[in-house]
């Protein structure tokens, strides 16, 4: 990979460390990452971010199966981008920082990587793919210009885009945490007062209630367990003769077939 390109692809799980001539944002679209920019260490989890400005030293590390997303803005800049643009872009890589992108910009990510994926040997798309993640992550920081304060303020319409976009997935309370910039123990405190249930029973609440449509639309339960998220079919069977009293198939023969 040069450095003017976008790519998609995954960290080893081995660490290692470099820097480069170049700045760098970095997206994990998949899995879980391990960053430290200069001494300062992160977990990253799917829709974190690190920018790298260049000849900052890091390390890095993938944590199991993990995806990510990296657009490099090279110095000077490509013809591609008129000074005036590069100029305004740059400012992004004034400090290295840690984001976490909103869940409009993690959908943004995951189709952009999807592209880049499909079609790995057309520069073209992954300029423009780049310049695009670039420019939208640029507003969401510039409009958050301390995204920290976020977590003063627990944001559950956000969380709930979070949570409903990630749900077929192993949502951990880690992750609910880092979304909202808060310590797990912060974050299951604040979350309680606010909902009234700790942050699992309400993750389990919104794999029940999607679990309930899918079926009630007709998927079959063992499809259904996988796409809300349940860890097997046994699960979601324990879950909902605990909840409702009845199981998934009792459940779903109550609606009839179209």
């Amino acid at each position: 990979m040069t450095s003017s390109e976008s790519d998609v692809f995954s960290l080893p799980n081995e660490a290692d460390t470099h820097d480069h001539d170049y700045h760098q944002l970095v997206v994990v679209v998949d899995g879980k990452t391990d960053f430290d920019i200069e001494g300062k260490s992160r977990q990253l989890p799917t829709g974190g971010g690190c920018i790298l400005p260049s000849e900052n030293s890091h390390a890095f590390a993938g944590l199991g199966n993990n995806q990510i997303m990296v657009v490099n803005l090279p110095i000077p800049p490509q013809k591609a981008i008129t000074d005036e643009e590069y100029e305004i872009v740059s400012r992004l890589f004034d400090q290295a920082a840690y984001f976490q992108l909103n869940p409009r910009l993690q959908i943004l990510a995951s189709a952009l990587s999807g592209e880049l994926q499909q079609y790995p040997n057309d520069p073209m798309l992954a300029r423009a793919c780049g310049n695009t993640l670039l420019s939208a992550i640029r507003h969401q920081l510039t409009n958050n210009k301390d995204v920290r304060v976020r977590g003063n303020q627990l944001d559950i319409t956000k969380l709930d885009q979070f949570i409903e976009l990630n749900l077929s997935r192993r949502v951990h309370i880690s992750q609910l945490a880092n979304f909202c910039f808060l310590s797990v123990s912060q974050f299951h405190e604040r979350f309680k007062e606010r909902t009234g249930m700790t942050p699992h029973q309400y993750l389990m609440r919104k794999r029940l209630e999607r679990a309930q449509k899918l079926l009630s639309e007709g998927f079959p339960p063992i499809q259904v367990a996988e796409m809300c998220g349940f860890s097997s079919q046994s699960a979601m069977t324990n879950v909902f003769s605990q909840t409702l009293g009845i199981t998934p198939l009792r459940y779903q023969k109550q609606f009839p077939k179209s």
